[in-house]
């Protein structure tokens, strides 16, 4: 009796009075045997834990025709913020206005690795900040090789100390400095500031293509009093020590394993608010469903083909003009004619109508010729601008500008993207494809659809300061073209990197190191002059893009650092005036390196000793044999595939140039065929020069 009176007892905390006088009444009237559960009255049974509450996580939305949205939906529990342990994928829905359900469709993804940021705390001492630098190194080292890392400071103002790379020797020189800095800053923004202010990087790092996770890592002493809860980020706050980076990589890994799914969704083309629940959870999301493409409204949108991994992109780009646009089109292509030259006008803006893909209506435009060289081929390049949102017209890439190289100057078309692929994610970091081009109902050919680099370069960093591309020399000094500037001065980033090029003039050795590496990537840089070496490119001077980027120096200050980008590769050429004016290194190493700062870095011994080891380490990792031959095999196949009809292959005229018969498409892939057999050749010639020379300057030293 006495077991049984306990057992009703601890269930009535949630009862009313008049539930419990019932049970003192029946306490004193009844036998043991009424007390049993299954005589309780309905209104004595103990009620249904309320359902558990879900924390959101809405990482990326993308647009789809007919009023299609995809959507990469996390779903967490609340009160633990791990990934529930069942299958949610039956009890997601999405609800429109007035709760009006949407078709959708949900399956359970796993993400790839992606951005991850960690934001170290705002004191702390030398010793403490060397313990927490090796385990930052070791949380690192714990990471796919895939996943960008980038390191932040709490202090006074969130200062980025290291960039979203694939390079975790900037991570290692950026924790150098830390630990050499000072003990933190006496008056720090408020951590839920510190903490917003990170999360606006890493949301907007990379832009919308990405199908990735994104993470922030609060090192904190007090984890359990973080707010984490933004919906577009992942944030975990742990202890800063070895345990709690240990806690956080094995968290990140479950969640974006365990805690995604993917809601493909057939809705109105207008935008509108909608809400993501789960049916068996508290708590919702409201979410803004993007208005559909103008070019896609009214399209069939199919719930069941919704789906990024397998998304296909237009085969054909068209330029169409009314008469005035022609106009304007046409007094551009007769001002890069030789009788009636005028670059300025040239390369001016028009205005254009654009088809993304075959039997859309058009799409508002700006273009312009790109390119200076090339100003002079036949089949022109072009940049464009689309009006409105991004468009999705690359694998993981959506922009709202792009630009379509001919490829004149790259014979037979398949050196060019063989570079930018052995180069991916290192010195070449845009996303690029072959698209048939068409102007005015008249096929160009193919050309390389690529995004625009000085957009995509700001967006694959976060605090970019600068984009300069490199000219070339006037007088002792390196001119740069400024293409971005984060000061209402259009000149500062250039007045910037010649501050940082003074600095270097009087030092040698350790010091030159030491110094170089303070605001430049030099071992990136050394690297891009050892490829452009095996590739004995002629002509890369002016083919170099800087990428300035806010740098914290672990004293409470920033300075601005620096990485490169290769554009426009050209290989197995000439140097300018047979190198009369590229350094003059008689190891034989380099090859028509003409940049000032070349000059500087290879001049000195010790310098040049790295520069070698960057050299014998890309042979055998980055630009190996079996990496080109697959390189030029899979462009060469993809070419092919595409010159399979008469009229493209006819409007191929760089092909015409090498050979005559080419309008024949057959021909047309031999001579492609050719030049991709010549690349090797010279490839292979290049690797053994450079092997014999490399084994004689270890030879003397």
């Amino acid at each position: 009796m006495l077991i049984k009176l306990l057992n009703v007892k601890s269930s009535w905390a949630s009862r009313s009075v008049s539930g419990f006088l019932l049970s003192l009444l029946c306490l004193a009237a009844c036998s043991s045997e009424t007390l049993s559960p299954e005589v309780i009255p309905p209104d004595l049974a103990a009620p249904a834990p309320p359902p558990e509450t879900a924390r959101f996580l809405l990482l990326r939305t993308a647009r789809w025709p007919g009023g299609g949205r995809e959507m990469t939906l996390g779903v967490l529990n609340q009160s633990s913020g791990q990934p529930f342990a069942q299958d949610l994928t039956a009890e997601i829905s999405a609800q429109g206005p007035d709760s009006i359900p949407i078709s959708s469709k949900v399956s359970k993804v796993s993400l790839q690795p992606g951005y991850t940021a960690i934001l170290l705390p705002p004191s702390q001492t030398a010793a403490e900040r060397v313990s927490l630098s090796q385990a930052i190194l070791t949380f690192v080292s714990s990471r796919p090789s895939s996943e960008r890392i980038a390191l932040y400071r709490h202090g006074a103002a969130v200062q980025l100390f290291s960039n979203f790379l694939l390079e975790r020797r900037k991570l290692t020189e950026a924790l150098d400095r830390y630990q050499k800095g000072i003990d933190g800053d006496p008056s720090p923004l408020p951590l839920l500031q510190a903490i917003g202010t990170v999360v606006s990087d890493v949301r907007d790092v990379g832009g919308v293509g990405p199908d990735v996770m994104r993470s922030l890592i609060v090192l904190t002493k007090e984890p359990s009093v973080v707010f984490s809860d933004y919906p577009q980020v992942f944030v975990m706050p742990v202890l800063p020590d070895a345990s709690g980076l240990s806690q956080a990589s094995q968290t990140i890994d479950d969640v974006r394993q365990r805690a995604f799914y993917k809601v493909a969704s057939c809705g109105q083309d207008a935008k509108f608010n909608a809400r993501l629940l789960v049916r068996s959870l508290q708590g919702e999301l409201s979410a803004s469903f993007p208005a559909t493409l103008p070019e896609e409204v009214g399209a069939a949108c199919k719930v069941d083909d919704i789906d990024s991994a397998k998304r296909t992109y237009t085969p054909r780009i068209e330029l169409v003009f009314d008469d005035v646009q022609r106009a304007a089109h046409d007094a551009r292509i007769r001002a890069t004619q030789s009788g009636t030259y005028n670059e300025a006008l040239a390369r001016s803006d028009f205005e254009t109508q654009v088809r993304l893909a075959p039997g859309q209506p058009t799409v508002l435009a700006t273009a312009h010729l790109h390119g200076q060289g090339s100003l002079s081929c036949e089949r022109k390049s072009y940049t464009i601008q689309l009006t409105g949102a991004d468009r999705y017209l690359i694998q993981d890439s959506a922009t709202d500008e792009y630009t379509l190289i001919s490829m004149c100057d790259d014979p037979a078309y398949v050196y060019a993207p063989t570079v930018f692929a052995l180069y991916a994610n290192d010195l070449f970091t845009m996303k690029h494809r072959f698209v048939e081009f068409v102007i005015d109902g008249k096929t160009r050919g193919i050309y390389l659809l690529v995004e625009k680099a000085q957009d995509e370069l700001r967006r694959d960093h976060a605090r970019t300061s600068g984009v300069l591309r490199r000219q070339y020399p006037v007088g002792t000094a390196d001119a740069f073209e400024v293409l971005y500037s984060d000061s209402l001065d259009p000149l500062a980033p250039s007045t910037r990197y010649k501050a940082f090029i003074a600095q270097l003039a009087p030092l040698t050795g350790d010091a030159l190191i030491t110094a170089a590496r303070s605001q430049l990537d030099l071992e990136q840089y050394l690297r891009y002059l050892a490829n452009q070496s095996i590739l004995r490119s002629g002509d890369y001077i002016d083919e170099a893009y800087f990428i300035g980027t806010e740098q914290a120096n672990g004293m409470g200050g920033t300075s601005e650092t620096y990485r490169v980008m290769a554009w426009d590769p050209e290989g197995y050429t000439t140097c300018h005036s047979n190198g009369a004016n590229a350094y003059p290194d008689s190891f034989g190493l380099s090859y028509c390196a003409e940049a000032r700062l070349d000059f500087k870095l290879l001049g000195d011994p010790y310098v040049y000793k790295l520069f070698a080891g960057k050299l014998e380490e890309s042979l055998a990792t980055m630009m190996t044999r079996d990496k080109m031959a697959a390189g030029l095999e899979k462009n060469k196949t993809a070419l092919h595939a595409l010159l399979s009809t008469p009229a493209i292959c006819a409007a191929m005229t760089e092909l015409l140039k090498l050979n005559a018969g080419a309008a024949d498409c057959a021909v047309a892939r031999s001579v492609i065929t050719a030049r991709a057999d010549s690349i090797l050749a010279s490839y292979d010639a290049r690797r053994t020069y450079l092997l014999n020379q490399l084994v004689a300057y270890r030879a003397r030293f």
